[in-house]
């Protein structure tokens, strides 16, 4: 089943293999479009409930939809060192298309258990009446002087110095009306720019790289690896959208389920949550570790690597993080009110864990 239909345009110049998608000159909250959409995708689908399958091993499996960056490593690190084992679960994960409508899909039609998203996914999905939430966040956001997890990235001779400078110029941001789209426009209106002035363009994290060095995009809105290996390679990054558009400590990723899946299995869900917080607990003590498995997983160069400022881990659900980031995408026109936060976030899994201690050998600015 697909789940959605992608319109593309060429940059300019461009390889034909190349595309990204056109974005929307419509002004309509996009969780109505997206309502569409998945209400195509999801005929004769299920509504993702059922009870999670138990192996000939007596463990249970859940699988996850994820896509490698180092936000979510330690779900690979903890599936290497046996900790999900430890709670009676096999974790089967299936690199994901990183598009947050075909994951909402996907659960829907119960091919998927649970699914690495960002946030605005599933408040926009529930604003049109499909029943997902948030399980756990995984990451925080901060500040460091090795530089921070996400970053605005320019050539190294760019005239742009500020994220008003972002004004008429074409910025390659992972999906549209996402995260990461939602953030920028809003660091550049509270750097006295004009949002609505900046073309956001649609390039996944890999293709981000090869858009910037071949002049196809002025910046990237970006994470890690890839930011660091931008860097290392020349580029400048001008700060950091999300604590320009929030504050330092938001979480922009999370693992979403659908509703009835872990109402049906409220029991295997507080174990992964168990064993989630011990998998971040380990990640965050051992950042050599992480390290090798950011390498591992997502190819990117081990001295690149070597020198980024790895994420700060969290386990439960960073729900003021989850409101702010609802309240803006009302302010921006992407839902015409914002769901309360109980119908997106799961009312038992706990609030993240300590935001303000960061953890050991992680250099935080502030």
């Amino acid at each position: 089943m697909t789940a959605l239909d992608h319109v593309h345009r060429q940059l300019p110049d461009g390889d034909p293999d190349f595309a990204i998608p056109a974005a929307s000159a419509s002004r309509r909250p996009r969780a109505v479009a997206t309502g569409l959409v998945l209400a195509l995708a999801l005929s004769a689908c299920g509504a993702g409930g059922g009870r999670a399958e138990t192996t000939e091993s007596g463990l249970t499996r859940l699988v996850i939809d994820y896509s490698a960056t180092a936000n979510n490593a330690q779900l690979s690190l903890g599936v290497e060192r046996g900790i999900f084992e430890r709670h009676g679960i096999e974790i089967e994960q299936v690199p994901g298309s990183g598009a947050s409508a075909n994951s909402v899909a996907l659960l829907l039609n119960g091919q998927i258990d649970l699914a690495v998203t960002e946030i605005t996914a599933v408040p926009a999905a529930v604003h049109a009446d499909f029943p997902v939430q948030i399980v756990t966040s995984l990451v925080t956001d901060y500040e460091s002087p090795q530089g921070d997890a996400f970053s605005l990235v320019v050539p190294g001779d760019s005239p742009i110095r500020s994220f008003a400078d972002l004004a008429g110029r074409t910025v390659a941001v992972n999906a549209l009306e996402s995260f990461f789209d939602l953030t920028l426009r809003e660091a550049v209106r509270q750097g006295g720019g004009a949002p609505d002035t900046v073309e956001v363009v649609a390039v996944p994290f890999e293709d981000q790289l090869a858009a910037l060095r071949q002049g196809r995009v002025d910046a990237v809105s970006t994470i890690e690896p890839f930011g660091g290996q931008l860097l290392t390679d020349g580029f400048r990054t001008i700060g950091n959208p999300a604590t320009a558009a929030l504050g330092a400590r938001s979480s922009a990723s999370v693992l979403m389920a659908s509703r009835p899946f872990v109402t049906e299995n409220e029991d295997v869900m507080r174990r992964f949550l168990d064993a989630w917080d011990e998998a971040t607990a380990y990640a965050n003590d051992h950042p050599d570790e992480v390290r090798e498995t950011i390498v591992a997983t997502t190819g990117a160069r081990p001295e690149a690597v070597a020198d980024l400022p790895l994420p700060w881990y969290v386990s439960g659900i960073d729900r003021r993080s989850a409101a702010l980031v609802t309240s803006l995408m009302v302010e921006y026109g992407r839902l015409d009110s914002a769901p309360p936060l109980e119908e997106y976030a799961w009312s038992q899994a706990p609030e993240a864990t300590d935001l303000t201690t960061p953890p050991r050998g992680l250099e935080v600015s502030e």
